[in-house]
């Protein structure tokens, strides 16, 4: 249709479009490539031409995935590919066989790709698919083969890596060569195609891609065909048969002209490859190239120096078969010299990096240069060599090691091939001198870079060679004189280097002579390299190579020793004339390493005697003295002679300089002396005995005394390196790798061992660093020993490993934990070895008495029973006993087949005997404190028989906590051995039985219930502080109880109940409130069987009534009602022995607490019954205004029981009394009331009537509590008409009279002087007086209290009001929580009162810039002022933000209560305050500072997730599922209980009340703020508070009950907004007033919506005051509204606002305008005018400006 044929085709297509060749292709095919059913999926890749397929089979998703490969985006593609992977995989054979024919086009665009990562992807892609289709592939291998084998050789060697893999999966190794000669033509022709045709705008699309990239991909193209044929041929050479096949097809490419000129190509890829190819086709067959003779030697003599390294090795390769194939290269001069220049070109550059291909090439290219190339061999060699030498001397080949060690290998043998053709001395001298010696010469001094090379080795290599060709070889001979001068030479030069005294320099001389001595000490070869062909017939010979070897070595050596004799003599000479320990070194190297008769002659005698000198002789007269002095670096070169020329020695000589010298040589000398002779003495005899010697044991005794004296004796230096030999020397003398046998004579282990021990039990505490050395080196030394070898026989390593255990017990607190960790993996490492040891021969052993392992078992009881032991301890000791115990089992554990450890009988021995005796723990059990049972006789929630502690409760505290950590102890090993055997974890599937041990669970729980409750006491009087020790230990106990109840079965949970049963029957007090404690919180009804319990209690026993108290909490009903029916029948049968009836008025207390109303009435009437009779005939049991000061309990205890009977029926079943009854119990009250007043003084000292307060006091709570619900009740109709009314006007009063100046006296008596009895008394007292009435409290009989401040304060209370505010303020700073609750709910009460009084006293208000100021009243400011102090001094540390924990019991915590709790009683009484002074109050509380220093706290305090997650929990039905500290109501009463969560809570509702009661105020603090500040404080506002407060703000608009005649109010909670409509007349005018998100931080805005009627103006001006108003005022918003009405109403009945604030009405003191301006006319607020003359500074009009 036009179009130009010729021009540029689409990319990768090869012909023009033919629609002819494309029917014929298509054929009769019923589908058409580019269409199916899926119309925009239509293209698919063409298939292989000649392939006809039909495509409507293939799939539809490699339909998609074909084409996505066609796109042109690289990660497209690489995405297609993958998916084309997986499908591979995931599809059946026949869809993977549908896409196949398709496949093979674009795998040939793909594998050619720019992108790599596409390359590898093509390759991962076409592995998957020849792998799945297997032999299917065959039709259309000739089609991928070409693609498939360029791809093998793709430069990025991740596809090359994953081409060959899937080459070498499909098919085996004979099939290989096979796949490749089938389709050879196909691969050659494809190679062609790119060589010769392809360029590099054929391969890309000029209009997409850039012209580097076209460029870069037509390179590797050409590389990749290159190294493509190449392959070809190497992988076919073997096949014969089919390589006249090859080489027909190869033939043309190498004959093609194009193919010649690849050699020249800019690129060094494509040269690299073509050389590659050129040494293929000379290894596969030179009649390939012999047509091209010509062109080939050109081609390679022409790049043998090539610029490009990677190209120069090929190049290389190729020349060494050039010159094996035709030698007659050389024939001509010119080109000769010219080859032979371009290799030294090549050698003097180092390379061109790429040394370690190249240099092995060096020996076949010398010998294969004929002598007629050169003019002169002998100038040839010196050039060549000279050029080499200054290659390896470049930095490029210093830098890198491989280049650089195998240039060395290349030069020596370089060397050695020229030594076996050419002895002329005249050559070598000069080889010698610069290539050899010149070369060590320069690795001394200027490039230590060839010290660390193979340099030495090689320099060894060849004088070996030397000297033994020369000694086997008798035509060799000659080389003998190479050797002489290679050391005439040498030894000049490297005196001259020793002299010179240069540490580095010497040290490299020195290592050259180790390597001489022994080539494979230090280095090793790198490379192999090339080797002779006589090296290898040798390495082949027959098995006396061993032989061999040594014959040649002593060759070497006696040449060697001979030529370095004067060397030798001479550095010895230099050593004694200038003391150069660096000279010594050399020496001890030379004379250990070349030993020689004249070498020992020189040095005794000089250096020109020829006497014959024995090696014993200079080991006396020249070693010995050495070793005897302690020269420290010196004495291993010393030893290095030592140790060389004993060995010379005949083995009488031997055993003679060992018995000469090991007496007076220095420590580190023996030191090195005995770890040389342990090495040899396996095979020197003489060595063995002298370490058995007794000589050597007493030598080493006598250094362990110095080892563990002090180390003052000597100077410090000195001392030291002498200490460090010495720990060096018993630490190899203990130890000995894994031999069984010990080094020295065990006798003498047993000595050392005892020694140590003496040293354990002997240290000084007070010399604190000395003994952690100590300890550590003895633990050490010790730790050797265990791991060594069996050394349980020897005598005293028992009495070590206690004296051991001891000191890791005594010693922990003042040891570092790197001391105590060394102590503890050394005793654990003893007891691992002993327990291996006993049990090997005899398992029953390992117990018996007097036993290594009973003993410590003993010890660590003993220790943890002793009054000093911490928890810490305890818990250490544990540890350790854990690993004992699992060491046992585990070496034990196949003797008995058991579950867990406990059921072992060898851990229940070990376990029988760590637990004390019946006699020890009865003592230990009365040490318990008394105390513990304090709570449970004050709160009367079980009854005892008898008083179990004295009357008086005063003194202090004294908790002796040897119980605690015993049973800590105990618990934890019982946790460990109930855990499987095989795992310390607690994660078991069956329950396990303590079987024996369940006494020990008892005493447990005993032990934690007595601790708990003593903590609680401890810390409530603070008398004595409970330390952190204490309170860890405490908490593990309780974890460790819970954590064993939850493991062990219920059957053992109701044996424990039942012991604790049992033990209440004999009487004791303590169990029957550990029993009542256990039933309550550690176990549940299922763990009980209240059955088996209630029928096993007898009514004989001691403790029958308080067992019985504490199992009624898990009765049934049915067991209820059966006890309340036994003990009423009891009741009523005792109506004439009322003492008798104390047990049965407790149990019927106790049930009545647990029983419902609906069953109970019989039971009161038959209660009250007996009751009133016993009033009517013993009237004094109930001791009404009696004084129970020094009465017996047995004279309270009825009493006591009948008002806790009394409180327990007014709580729950006062529906059931009738008006008799409560006349019995209000007449009962006030008399008791009378009796508390009678025993005032002696209720906080005494039990009994301390006892006696605490149960009146409850009842009082109780029944004040009761009638101030009792108008809410649904079934008030029940009670008494004028029950309420009698309590209020008749009984309450005299009930409150004499219990407030009680609540007074004791919390003041408490906070001066704390105690268990004024803990307890206090608390009650509290219950009672918390629900006092105003009345009550304002006609008090309170002692006058007065301050001097408030007398000379202008506003003044009333009296009554004054003196008892003055008693409770100060209660709110109480140590006692109750006491300050109690004071701040009676604050609370009579607050409305206060205030009220507080604004009736007119005073001058304080008048500042800013606002007026009121005071709050003193009594609250001045407890606030107190504490702030304190508190801000606490908290000083926290950042803005930061949350602080609060804990109880604390200094802070009191003080940081009191604080909140006076601020919400400010905040309160503002709310009182009348609404015209509210601001003033406000404005008094922001300018004192005392605002701003409130929320800084409260921000210190409120955490910063304030949810409170255990109120979700107990209530998942809860509407509000999120509760916070702001939503819940917080209950301040003497009964809650004290957390840290409640300073908390309270600050919350402190920071709720200030923003919600004065708003403005926080939000002009809010605004002081700097901006990070700013963003916290609205962050944490707008989530927890606005919302709340926005929501109170709605509700109470939408239920005001206020109504307005022509005002009309609604609300729109989803926007936060209120809306007024304001209508008088014809004028009408709306107002949207909308709330911020974080409100009240941001003021409200104000919106004009409709306006009718008014003036802009006016308009205006009521906008501007209401804004003001809005942002200023702290009423809430429905009362501003009100507000703004009422001036509103004020203008339209004509009155004129004031010009400053804009409103009739002044927003403060409700007045009215009323100062006139004589110029204007215009009339002004007083408040306003005052204002603007301060702030302006004038006294003129601010609208006229004229003089006011």
């Amino acid at each position: 249709m036009g179009k130009d044929k010729c021009g540029q085709r689409t990319k990768g297509n090869k012909k023009p479009s033919s629609s002819g060749r494309t029917a014929e292709l298509l054929g009769g095919a019923t589908g058409f490539v580019g269409f199916s059913a899926l119309q925009d999926l239509g293209y698919v890749p063409a298939a292989s031409q000649g392939v006809l397929t039909d495509d409507s089979a293939i799939s539809t998703e490699f339909r998609v995935t074909l084409r996505k490969m066609t796109k042109k985006d690289a990660t497209t593609k690489i995405k297609a590919l993958q998916e084309f992977e997986t499908l591979c995989g995931s599809e059946d054979l026949e869809s993977v066989k549908s896409a196949l024919p398709f496949w093979p086009r674009i795998y040939a665009k793909l594998s050619i790709d720019a992108e790599r990562r596409v390359r590898e992807a093509a390759q991962v892609a076409n592995k998957a698919l020849v792998i799945q289709v297997g032999k299917q592939l065959a039709p259309h291998l000739r089609a991928v083969m070409p693609t498939w084998v360029l791809a093998m050789v793709d430069p990025h060697t991740s596809a090359a890596l994953t081409a060959s893999k899937a080459f070498q999966e499909a098919f085996s190794v004979e099939k290989r060569a096979e796949v490749l000669l089938f389709t050879c033509k196909a691969i050659v022709d494809h190679v062609s195609d790119n060589l010769f045709t392809q360029t590099p705008q054929t391969l890309s699309d000029p209009k997409v891609t850039a012209e580097e990239d076209m460029k870069s991909k037509y390179i590797r193209v050409l590389s990749c065909s290159l190294n493509g044929l190449s392959l070809l041929l190497s992988t076919t050479v073997k096949a014969t048969a089919k390589k006249p096949e090859v080489i027909a097809e190869v033939k043309p490419v190498l004959q093609n002209p194009k193919f010649w000129k690849l050699a020249k190509h800019e690129h060094s890829l494509v040269r690299s490859a073509w050389f590659s190819l050129v040494k293929d086709v000379f290894e596969f067959d030179s009649e390939l190239i012999q047509d091209c003779r010509g062109d080939l030697s050109k081609a390679i003599l022409a790049a043998v120096d090539d610029h490009d390294g990677t190209v120069l090795s090929h190049v290389w390769v190729a020349f060494l078969h050039l010159c094996v194939a035709y030698p007659d290269i050389w024939t001509d001069a010119t080109t000769s010299r010219s080859v032979i220049g371009r290799i030294y070109s090549v050698l003097r550059d180092g390379g061109r990096g790429c040394g370690t291909e190249l240099y092995p090439q060096l020996l076949p290219v010398i010998s294969l240069i004929p002598e007629k190339a050169t003019e002169d061999k002998n100038t040839f060699y010196v050039e060549f060599f000279r050029a080499f030498s200054k290659g390896l001397c470049k930095q490029r080949v210093t830098t890198s090691v491989r280049d650089l060690c195998a240039g060395i290998k290349a030069l020596y043998e370089c060397l050695l091939f020229v030594s076996s053709n050419n002895t002329d001395v005249n050559l070598w001298e000069t080889l010698i001198r610069y290539q050899m010696v010149g070369l060590l010469q320069l690795s001394y001094t200027e490039m230590p870079q060839l010290s660390s090379s193979n340099l030495y080795r090689e320099v060894a290599e060849i004088l070996r060679t030397w000297a033994w060709k020369a000694h086997s070889d008798a035509s060799m001979k000659s080389l003998n004189n190479l050797t002489e001068l290679f050391w005439n030479i040498f030894i000049p030069e490297c005196q001259s280097v020793l002299y010179q005294c240069s540490e580095p320099q010497v040290t490299r001389v020195k290592d050259f002579f180790i390597v001489l001595r022994t080539p494979l000490s230090k280095f090793s070869s790198r490379r192999e390299g090339v080797k002779f062909a006589d090296e290898k017939m040798n390495i082949t010979l027959s098995g006396d190579m061993k032989n061999l070897k040594t014959d040649q070595e002593k060759v070497f050596l006696e040449v060697t020793s001979q030529h370095l004799s004067p060397l030798i003599y001479s550095c010895y000479n230099f050593y004694q004339t200038e003391n150069s320990h660096v000279m010594y070194k050399v020496f001890s190297i030379l004379l250990s390493s070349f030993p020689s008769s004249t070498v020992y002659a020189a040095l005794l005698a000089g250096a020109s005697t020829e006497k014959l000198v024995e090696v014993e002789e200079v080991l006396q007269i020249i070693v010995i003295p050495k070793m005897e002095v302690d020269n420290g670096d010196l004495m291993q070169s010393t030893m290095d002679i030592f140790m060389s020329l004993y060995s010379l020695m005949e083995p009488d000589k031997q055993r003679q300089i060992l018995k000469n010298c090991k007496l007076n040589i220095s420590v580190g000398a023996l030191r090195l002396l005995v770890e040389n002779m342990t090495d040899r003495k396996e095979a020197d005899a003489i060595a063995a005995a002298w370490l058995l010697s007794s000589e050597l044991g007493t030598s080493l005794v006598k250094l362990a005394d110095v080892l563990c004296c002090p180390k003052h004796a000597k100077e410090e230096a000195q001392q030291a390196a002498q200490h460090d030999e010495l720990v060096a020397l018993f630490n190899f003398v203990l130890r000995n790798g894994n031999k069984k046998e010990p080094i020295i004579s065990t006798e003498y282990v047993s000595q050392i061992l005892t020694k140590l021990t003496t040293n354990l039990k002997t240290s000084v505490p007070d010399d604190e660093e000395p003994e952690e050395q100590m300890l550590q080196l003895v633990a050490n030394l010790a730790g050797q020993l265990f791991s060594s070898y069996i050394c349980w026989e020897t005598k005293g390593i028992h009495e070590f490993m206690r004296s051991l255990f001891l000191l890791l017990c005594q010693s922990s607190k003042s040891l570092s934990e790197e001391t105590v960790e060394i102590l503890e993996t050394t005793f654990l490492k003893a007891f691992k070895g002993l327990i291996m040891y006993v049990c090997k021969d005899d398992s029953g052993k390992l117990l018996e008495e007097g036993g290594c392992l009973s003993v410590i078992l003993k010890d660590m009881k003993q220790i943890v029973m002793e009054d000093s032991c911490t928890f810490s301890l305890t818990l250490r000791v544990c540890g350790l006993l854990q690993h004992l115990f699992k060491l046992v089992y585990e070496q034990l554990k196949s003797e008995e087949d058991c579950t867990i450890m406990l059921d072992h009988s060898k851990i229940q021995v070990m376990l029988n005997l760590l637990i004390p005796s019946e006699g020890e723990w009865a003592e230990i059990e009365e040490s318990l404190s008394p105390l513990y049972v304090a709570p449970a006789i004050l709160q009367g929630t079980i009854w005892f028989r008898e008083f179990p502690f004295p009357r008086n409760m005063q003194e202090n505290i004294v908790w002796n906590l040897k119980h605690t950590r015993l049973s800590l102890f105990l618990c934890n090993l019982l946790l460990y051995l109930c855990c499987p055997g095989e795992s310390d974890k607690l994660e078991v599937t069956e329950e396990v039985s303590l079987a024996q041990y369940t006494q020990l669970a008892v005493l447990a729980l005993h032990s934690t219930c007595h601790s708990t409750v003593m903590t609680e006491l401890v810390e409530s009087v603070r008398k004595p502080a409970v330390s952190d020790d204490v309170r860890m230990g405490i908490v593990k106990l309780q974890d460790h109880v819970k954590q064993l109840l939850q493991l062990i079965n219920q059957g053992n949970k109701r044996l424990i109940t039942k012991q604790i049963r049992d033990r209440c029957s004999d009487g004791s007090s303590a169990w029957c409130v550990t029993l009542n404690k256990v039933l309550s919180h550690w176990m549940t009804a299922e763990d009980i069987n209240i059955s088996r319990l209630m029928n096993g209690v007898e009514d004989s026993a001691l403790g029958h009534t308080a067992t019985k108290q504490s199992l009624i909490p898990l009765m049934s009903k049915e067991l209820l009602r059966d006890l309340m029916e036994e003990e009423e029948t009891k009741l009523v049968s005792l109506s004439d022995d009322p003492f008798s009836a104390t047990p049965s008025i407790s149990l019927l207390t106790t049930a009545l607490a647990y029983v419902s109303p609906e069953t109970t009435d019989q039971v009161i009437s038959s209660v009250f019954s007996v009751l009133m009779q016993w009033r009517e005939t013993a009237d004094n049991i109930f001791l009404f205004a009696t004084d129970t000061s020094g009465m017996a309990w047995e004279d309270v205890a009825l009493t006591c029981s009948i008002i806790r009977l009394v409180s327990v029926l007014v709580k729950n079943h006062s529906v059931h009394f009738q008006p008799q009854h409560w006349d019995f119990i209000l007449c009962s009250l006030a008399s008791w009331s009378q009796s508390l007043e009678e025993s005032q003084k002696s209720i906080g000292k005494e039990t009994v009537a301390g006892t006696f307060a605490c149960a009146v006091c409850k009842c009082i709570g109780c029944v004040s509590e009761f009638m101030a619900k009792l108008p809410t009740l649904t079934e008030k109709e029940k009670y008494p008409s004028k029950l309420a009314d009698d309590w209020k006007e008749f009984f309450s009063p005299s009930v409150y009279s004499p219990i407030i100046p009680i609540f007074v006296e004791v919390s003041e008596s408490f906070r001066q002087l704390p105690t268990v009895i004024l803990y307890g008394v206090c608390r009650a007292v509290c219950i009672g007086v918390c629900f006092a009435g105003e009345e009550e409290l304002l006609n008090h009989n309170l002692p006058p209290v007065y301050k001097v401040e408030d007398a000379e304060a202008e506003l003044k209370l009333p009296d009554s009001q004054q003196v008892l505010l003055n008693h409770l303020i100060p209660l709110l700073v109480s140590p006692h929580p109750p006491s300050q609750f109690s004071a701040y709910n009676l604050i609370t009460t009579i607050l409305p009162n206060v205030m009220e009084q507080w604004e009736k006293n007119e005073i001058d208000v304080i008048d500042t810039d800013d606002m007026p100021q009121r005071p709050l009243p003193y009594p609250i400011t001045r407890v606030i002022n107190e504490c702030i102090s304190i508190v801000d001094a606490a908290l000083s540390d926290k950042k803005f933000g930061d949350e602080c924990v609060v804990l109880p019991n604390t200094d802070i915590f009191v003080y940081t209560t009191a604080y909140l709790l006076a601020w919400r009683l400010a905040l309160k009484a503002i709310t009182f305050a009348s609404d015209a002074n509210q601001h003033q109050y406000s404005a008094f509380v922001r300018q004192s500072d005392m605002l701003s220093n409130l929320l800084s706290i409260l921000f210190k305090l409120m955490p910063q997730n304030p949810t409170m997650e255990e109120l979700v929990e107990k209530d998942s039905s809860a509407e509000d599922k999120s509760p916070t500290m702001f939503t819940c109501e917080l209950y301040i009463r003497p009964n809650v209980k004290v957390t840290s969560n409640l300073v908390a809570h309270l600050a919350c509702k402190v920071y709720f009340d200030c923003v919600s009661q004065i708003p403005a105020a926080v939000r002009q603090w809010f605004i002081s703020l700097d901006r990070q500040t700013q963003s916290l404080v609205d962050s944490f506002t707008s989530t927890y508070v606005s919302p709340l407060l926005i929501s109170q703000e709605m509700s109470a608009v939408s239920s005001s009950t206020a109504r307005f005649d022509n005002m009309l109010v609604k609300i729109r909670p989803g926007t936060r907004e209120v809306i007024a409509t304001y209508s008088i007349d014809e004028a009408s005018m709306e107002l949207i007033l909308r709330m911020a998100p974080n409100h009240p931080l941001s003021t409200i805005v104000v919106e004009d919506h409709k306006r009718v009627g008014v003036s802009v103006a006016q308009w205006r001006n009521w906008l501007l005051g209401l804004n003001t108003m809005l942002s200023h005022r702290n009423t809430p918003l429905m009362q501003s509204l009100a507000f703004w009405k009422k001036n509103v109403d004020q203008k339209f009945e004509g009155i004129e606002e004031c010009f400053i604030c804009y409103y009739v009405l002044h927003g403060t003191n409700h007045q009215l305008p009323r100062l006139l301006c004589r110029t204007c006319k215009k009339k002004f607020h007083a408040a306003c005018l005052y204002k603007w003359f301060n702030s302006s500074n004038k006294s003129t009009c601010p609208l006229c400006r004229s003089l006011f």
